[in-house]
């Protein structure tokens, strides 16, 4: 949300010292703990033997999440002239995945994690050697 917050500010073109600067700072910071918690809730969400394999297809969907962003900047900023649809769009997008983790993903995280294990796995007693 903090994402969708920030570029609909940035979208309105702040002087870039210090006030846009501080805006894509905070966009930046905000991206790279989204992708953290991303991360963090494979171990939740994903079984064990399968951690690998969801890690690496996640992290190849945030490099085209990286890729991309900037190519839908420089069209809009192309044919406009400005830089607002870009960070309209850019709002949306973090808003439609801070609904979707708030609804689908938060549900799916508070399933217990016997669902999600093998039926070759023990049961987790929720001790850590």
């Amino acid at each position: 949300m903090v994402v969708g917050i920030l570029a609909l500010a940035a979208a309105f073109e702040p002087p870039l010292m210090p006030v846009g600067t501080l805006l894509f700072l905070g966009i930046a910071g905000a991206l790279g703990t989204g992708t953290g918690a991303v991360f963090a809730l494979l171990a939740r969400l994903v079984a064990p033997g399968e951690v690998g394999a969801v890690t690496g297809l996640v992290g190849a969907a945030g490099g085209l999440g990286g890729f991309f962003p900037p190519l839908v900047m420089g069209v809009v900023f192309g044919a406009t002239g400005s830089y607002l649809l870009g960070f309209v769009l850019l709002a949306a997008t973090a808003a439609a995945a801070a609904a979707f983790t708030a609804t689908v993903v938060r549900r799916r995280a508070q399933c217990p994690a016997a669902e999600h294990a093998s039926p070759d796995t023990p049961p987790q007693t929720g001790h850590r050697a």
